[in-house]
This record gives C-alpha cells, structure tokens and sequence, in this order.
C-alpha cells in the first residue's frame, strides 16, 4: 500500500506543468521534477543529492533567491526564473520560492516553483474575481437586514390602512420587497461553489413551466415563442429550480434583444448515444459582436443599463455545476442562438 503511494506520488510530481527543486537545510539538491529537466537541461539524476551551488555555478548566494530563502525563511514571488537557476527555454516563466519548515517553525529546507507566466496572471485574476464576489456576497447579504425591517413595517401597514388605493400600493411595496429578498438568496447560493440540490426530473415539465412564465410578457411585447419538445425525452437529474432560473435568464436576455414581432425558439432534443439532452433557445433578435460575446460570462459585465453583469455568470456556474456545457453563437443582426447540453439520469 505505501509502496503504491509512493509510486503515485513520484508519476504526480514529475508530470506537474510546473518546475519544482527542493533543497534541504544543507543546500543540497533533494527533488527536481521532469518539467525543471526539461527547462534547464539539467538531468534528475545528475542533480540529486548534489549541493544547489554547484548547479548555479557557485554562484554569489546572496544573489540566489532560494538560497536567500534557505537562509533568511523570507519567501519571494514573481521573480525572473534566472534569479533561482538558469533555463535553456525561451518560454516565459516566473519563479516563486517558499521556506519549508518543519513542527516546531525552523526552516529545514527551501522549494522553488517555476510557473508559466500566463498561468501566473490567470491564477491571480482567479484570486480577484473570488475576492470581488466575496465582498459582494457579503454587502449583499447585509442588505438582508434593513429589508426585514422594511417589510414589517409595511405589513403593520397593511393591517392598519383601509384604503383601496393606499392598500394597492403598499402590496406592491411587499411584492418587490419579496422578490428583492428572493433575488438575494439566489445569489446568496450561487455564490457558494458546487451548491446544487438534484433530483430526477422531465425536461419537458421545465421547459413548458419556464414558456408559460414568460407568456404573458410576450404577449405584451407582441412576441412569438415557438416551444418544440419531444414527447419523451429521457430524464435529468438536475436542480429544477436552478435550471429555471437558468433558462428564465437566457431568454430575457433574448426578450431584450427582440424587435416587436420578433419570435423565440425553444427546442429540446434527446442523444442517448452521447448520453445528453440538448436544449436550444434561439431568437431572431439583433445579436451581439464579438467582444460582447467575448465577456459574456464575465462576472459584473452587462450591457444593460440597470444589469447587473451576473446574470449570465450564474447561469454558466450552475449548468457546469450540472455537469453540462452552454454555448452562444451570434453576429450582429443574425440572431443569437444558446444551447445547453446536460447529461441524462
């Protein structure tokens, strides 16, 4: 058994996409994986258990980031890859070096990572995508507090106010009040990640709750919805109340893209072969360009004037939270056509 993890360990550290070294208290050599051979020119075996100063040529230690770290447990970042070890690769890295330490907090070695810098930006605007939707969470959920009370007083209101005209617009106060506290919770639980209640459920029942939904705001609008759903698609096990809300958001998307007259298709379409139920929402709306659709998913993008750039981001979570795909494919005036695959029961 510990052999095996052994094994398993070795195969995972020497096929990371990163350059690892590790040195020991006494400056010598104690791991270098694959990808750091490949990078350097220096081979493994060669390397281990050899004094880290030999590698570099003897070179000032005082210069040499890990050994400075070795020395001092001060920790550094972003660094130039030639301030750790030289490379025989034009790719662009960068090098962070981390103190080990053992139980009682003594340094007893030093580690280097070598990481694509690309891969560098891309984890840190991670970072800070997280930390914005964290704030937000959180101011968000402050709001939960005036809200309560706003509500109770209107429902003491409510039960004073006689009224036919006063009582009208206080019950549409406590409806908005309900709706905002509704709109709260479901961001509330999108933004913790993996959040998602399945059960199995019919893809068609969905899709006809959601069409009959937003009838009568096309009707208004003067729009067509053309619903085509097989007769016995095979099921899904899913968070119906998600995936509502997923599809409630694509198509006022497309409600607002729409030209008076304009129609809405909303198909369904089974593939036991792959194993998915595909459902597509087109319109024959105005469309979007190439750099909306390039930040479609983008968290706090929006084109609308009162948006909230969420709405889309959500609706991509919670569909890869299914274990499902969504695609957009639009042109400007050519219509903008989503289609989600999730997988069958």
């Amino acid at each position: 058994m510990v052999e095996s993890l052994v094994y398993w360990l070795q195969l995972v550290f020497h096929h990371l996409p990163l350059g690892v070294i590790v040195i020991d208290r006494g400056g010598q050599v104690r791991l270098f994986n694959n990808r750091l051979s490949i990078l350097s020119g220096y081979k493994e075996e060669r390397v281990l258990g050899k004094p880290f100063l030999e590698l570099i040529n003897n070179q000032d230690s005082e210069y040499n980031k890990l050994l400075q770290t070795l020395a001092t447990g001060k920790e550094y970042q972003n660094l130039m890859p030639e301030s750790v070890i030289m490379l025989n690769s034009s790719t662009d890295f960068r090098a962070n070096t981390y103190a080990i330490k053992d139980k009682s907090g003594a340094t007893v070695g030093a580690m280097a990572l070598l990481i694509p810098a690309g891969r560098q930006q891309e984890l840190e605007n991670a970072i800070i995508k997280a930390e914005k939707l964290a704030i937000l969470a959180e101011m968000i959920h402050e709001l939960r507090n005036p809200l309560t009370a706003i509500s109770g007083f209107v429902q003491l209101l409510q039960q004073k106010i006689r009224t036919n005209s006063e009582l009208e617009y206080l019950d549409i106060i406590s409806d908005e009040l309900k709706r905002l506290n509704r709109l709260i919770s479901d961001f509330l639980l999108q933004a913790k990640p993996g959040y998602c209640s399945r059960t199995q459920c019919s893809i068609n029942k969905l899709l006809t709750d959601v069409a009959a939904l937003v009838e009568c705001e096309a009707s208004l609008r003067n729009l067509k919805i053309n619903l085509e759903i097989p007769e016995d698609p095979p099921p899904i096990k899913a968070d119906s109340g998600q995936l509502r809300q997923v599809f409630l958001n694509i198509i006022r998307n497309s409600f607002d893209a729409l030209p008076d007259e304009g129609q809405l298709f909303l198909q369904c379409s089974g593939d036991e072969q792959l194993g998915i139920v595909r459902i597509v929402i087109r319109d024959t709306g105005k469309g979007m360009d190439g750099q909306i659709m390039a930040n479609m998913f983008k968290p706090f993008f929006t084109t609308k004037k009162n948006g909230t750039g969420l709405g889309m981001f959500i609706s991509k979570k919670i569909i890869d939270n299914h274990g499902g795909s969504i695609d957009i494919q639009s042109e400007p005036a050519g219509g903008t056509t989503v289609t989600v695959t999730l997988p069958v029961a």
